[in-house]
């Protein structure tokens, strides 16, 4: 057979069927790559802390037995007799040592009533008299400073907020870290986004191919674990830098059209004359008026640090969640209503929608604000926000240096050959 009859083979090389990416990609990739290596440390930390955090009523219930008492059909003692009651036990127990009562919480019935008191300027905030509110029995005493579980989430805390850091460094270092996250996440969903859809790239986009090799299936826990959680881990995420610079909260309430005055603590100014009158006893009077004992919510009533402070009453009708939380103050001398400015002294139904979702914000944050179940989805969110520094550090290693070079079969020499025939 001539050569011209012969079939030519492999005379033109196949092109490569990978079309190439575009300019916006190839930046979209490399920001995302390197953001995460800058900020994957402080992402895991903030993220991990926070699955525990959410979860901090729920593990206080059972290290925390003291919050439960058995309910019954009888009036709760009043404030001024409890603060009483709790004054002696603290002389007892403080040995001589100056303390202050602050203020009283009535809790949800099934509940124990907490007086938190301080100390001196070195002891301040020393700790909650868990009472029962039917006997006035001194059930538990929470010192802050001895309590383990407090402790633990105090260290949680400060690593979810500070990365255990001072906490002016630290809030600035979380606070851009997370800012980095937010690019993080849209430039991964730009990456993940296939250029063409598939029936290829929708099973590679939205399920997990549990029985590939591990880095086949760390790419896809990834890919597509990261793409089912973008939107919440964005929103938690969004929701916590608020927390770190006050120029966010400024652009924030801004583009609510919130004062931004209103979102801080706000003024306090009192209508009427002091002089008008004196009221004795004006904590009890208050409380009674304005708490009703079947209340499912908690209600805190302050004790007056001298004879010119206001009285504060705070009403939280949702327990374990704080958008619906609002304080009022009223004049000692007169229990009049005082003017107070801010929206943490406002109804919620007083609000405005932006002011709504400031006040939400904390609870957008933390997961509560649809309870058990937001919360666990919280959890869940943050987890998955803690692996992708993780799965994302090992595909850049596999990538980088994880491919295993094969070794080449070389041809035996020919000593080699007839050593082998003639042994």
């Amino acid at each position: 057979m001539s050569s011209d009859q012969c079939p030519k083979t492999n005379q033109v090389k196949s092109k490569s069927t990978t079309p190439k990416k575009s300019l916006f990609r190839r930046i979209n990739e490399w920001l995302h790559l390197w953001l995460g290596l800058l900020s994957g440390i402080v992402v895991f930390v903030v993220c991990f802390t926070a699955a525990i955090w959410v979860l901090r009523d729920e593990i206080a219930y059972f290290t925390k037995p003291f919050n439960r008492i058995q309910p019954q059909e009888a009036p709760y003692i009043s404030p001024s007799m409890l603060k009483t009651q709790a004054e002696k036990y603290l002389d007892s127990t403080l040995n001589g040592k100056s303390f202050a009562v602050e203020d009283i919480t009535y809790r949800e019935p099934g509940k124990t009533t907490t007086l938190t008191y301080s100390g001196g300027v070195e002891e301040e905030w020393l700790g909650d008299l868990h009472i029962n509110p039917y006997t006035g029995e001194m059930v538990y005493d929470e010192v802050f400073k001895e309590s383990n579980t407090l402790k633990f989430f105090i260290f949680i805390r400060a690593g979810h907020r500070f990365f255990w850091l001072p906490q002016q460094i630290g809030s600035t270092v979380v606070g851009t870290s997370c800012l980095i996250f937010l690019i993080i996440l849209i430039t991964g969903l730009i990456w993940w986004y296939p250029s063409k859809w598939t029936k290829s790239t929708r099973k590679k986009s939205f399920s997990v191919k549990w029985k590939a090799k591990w880095k086949r299936l760390n790419i896809d826990l990834h890919n597509v674990l990261g793409f089912y959680a973008m939107l919440f881990i964005f929103l938690l995420t969004f929701t916590g830098v608020y927390y770190s610079f006050q120029w966010f909260r400024n652009s924030y309430a801004y583009a609510l059209g919130v004062d931004v005055e209103k979102t801080e603590k706000g003024s306090i100014t009192n209508n009427t004359n002091d002089t008008i009158s004196v009221v004795v006893n004006p904590v009890d009077k208050l409380w009674r008026r304005h708490y009703h004992q079947q209340s499912n919510g908690d209600f805190t009533i302050s004790f007056p640090a001298d004879s010119i402070s206001s009285i504060s009453v705070t009403r939280n009708p949702l327990p374990g969640k704080f958008y619906k939380r609002y304080t009022q103050h009223f004049n000692q001398k007169t229990l009049a209503l005082m003017d107070a400015k801010g929206i943490r002294n406002l109804e919620f139904g007083q609000l405005t929608v932006g002011e709504k979702i400031v006040r939400m914000n904390f609870d957008l944050h933390v997961g509560s604000i649809g309870g058990l179940p937001t919360k666990i989805l919280a959890c869940i969110a943050s987890l998955i926000g803690a692996s992708l520094p993780i799965t994302g550090f090992i595909i850049w290693y596999n990538r980088k240096w994880g491919k295993k070079k094969k070794k080449r079969k070389s041809t035996p020499s020919i000593k080699e050959v007839y050593a082998v025939e003639n042994f």
